[in-house]
């Protein structure tokens, strides 16, 4: 990606509603030439705007002192700058004071944001499945992170006004027993399926380019560099999960999916359905590598019948006219638009086709 098509990447970005700050400096960026070339060592594939900000914002959380901090929330609480005639001026200062530690980061790093909201598309999904079938199920994600969304059946969900319930100790269920409660707007949840009724989980797998380690502290603050400095209920929930998801984690496996699907798929027990989940992983997928990764996601149907989630960046407007992202799901019947939702899961509008039954064989 040439230097403009950098820059405009910067300035075409959308969905940073809940960042004022990032909002401001994607702007910024955009005219700074300087900040446009070092954007560009990002690795291939991956959003610069998410990688840049990402990296900046983990040196100020691990402790370098410069006047650009007075702006995060997330490293000076309560009396954080708005943002004003400064900003992008300090912004860029640091950047450039530290553009080789940045550019350190970029080439190292991949944008994996692993919003624990997110986890809401893998318990959705395996509601509809239990709807569906009485048959124990896999979970597939691809782009999994850390895996912390594979461990949706243990999370507590109040959605809309209704609180679903979670994994407790002794494999118990209870609205008031998990560490991880993760709330979403839903304004009509009738279209939802059961979100408390949960096939057995005969198997768990997530594929991710290069997983993070839960037990390595650089890699948890990665994780956490990439929240945004004002949304301190998502730092809160992802701390929690790591927690949760360090004490048990679920086989992830480190790879392309293009390249290590086939093999994931037969690793899974032939013939159960299997549920695959990708939540704003495509995205990041270089253009000329998404024709494989979707068939290396379609390939999962091989050895079982497979309900496909996918929240993907495809800006559609929800029901109520809020700007979101298009959530899909595809069985053996075809695809079809089931939600709109944020990005990050804040609010979830289910459409109609939510309500079409599920229709496990042979994918069309």
């Amino acid at each position: 990606m040439g230097s403009g098509g950098t820059a405009e990447v910067f300035r075409a970005a959308r969905g940073f509603d809940s960042s004022p700050l990032y909002r401001h400096l994607l702007a910024v960026v955009a005219d700074e030439p300087a900040l446009v070339e070092l954007a560009e060592r990002t690795r291939p594939g991956q959003q610069p705007t998410f990688a840049l900000f990402g990296a900046v914002h983990q040196l100020l959380l691990g402790g370098v002192t410069d006047p650009l901090a007075a702006y995060y929330p997330s490293v000076v609480g309560a009396r954080a700058r708005p943002v004003d005639a400064d900003t992008g001026r300090a912004f860029t200062r640091f950047c450039l004071a530290h553009a080789d530690r940045i550019a350190a980061i970029l080439a190292t790093r991949l944008v994996q944001t692993n919003h624990v909201q997110r986890s809401l598309v893998t318990r959705l999904g395996l509601a509809l499945l239990r709807r569906a079938t009485a048959a124990p199920v896999c979970v597939v994600e691809v782009g999994c992170s850390a895996g912390l969304n594979l461990r949706a059946d243990r999370y507590a969900f109040s959605v809309g006004d209704s609180t679903v319930g979670d994994y407790a100790s002794g494999g118990r269920w209870s609205p008031r027993g998990s560490r991880v409660h993760i709330r979403v707007d839903v304004p009509d949840g009738r279209l939802l399926p059961d979100l408390d009724r949960l096939p057995v989980v005969a198997d768990v797998v997530g594929v991710d380019l290069d997983p993070p380690d839960l037990t390595d502290p650089e890699d948890r603050a990665w994780l956490r560099a990439l929240v945004w400095p004002e949304n301190a209920h998502q730092a809160a929930l992802l701390a929690e999960a790591m927690r949760v998801v360090a004490d048990d984690p679920p086989r992830v496996l480190r790879g392309d999916v293009a390249d290590i699907g086939a093999e994931v798929a037969a690793s899974l027990p032939a013939g159960l359905p299997r549920l695959v989940v990708h939540t704003a992983t495509r995205i990041h997928v270089p253009v000329d590598r998404r024709p494989a990764f979707d068939a290396a996601v379609a390939a999962f149907a091989a050895d079982g019948p497979m309900l496909h989630l996918a929240l993907e960046d495809d800006h559609r407007i929800a029901p109520s006219g809020r700007a979101g992202i298009g959530l899909t799901a595809t069985d053996a019947a075809g695809s079809r638009r089931i939600a709109v939702a944020d990005g990050h899961l804040a609010w979830l509008e289910p459409l109609p086709e939510l309500g079409t039954p599920i229709v496990l064989g042979a994918p069309k």
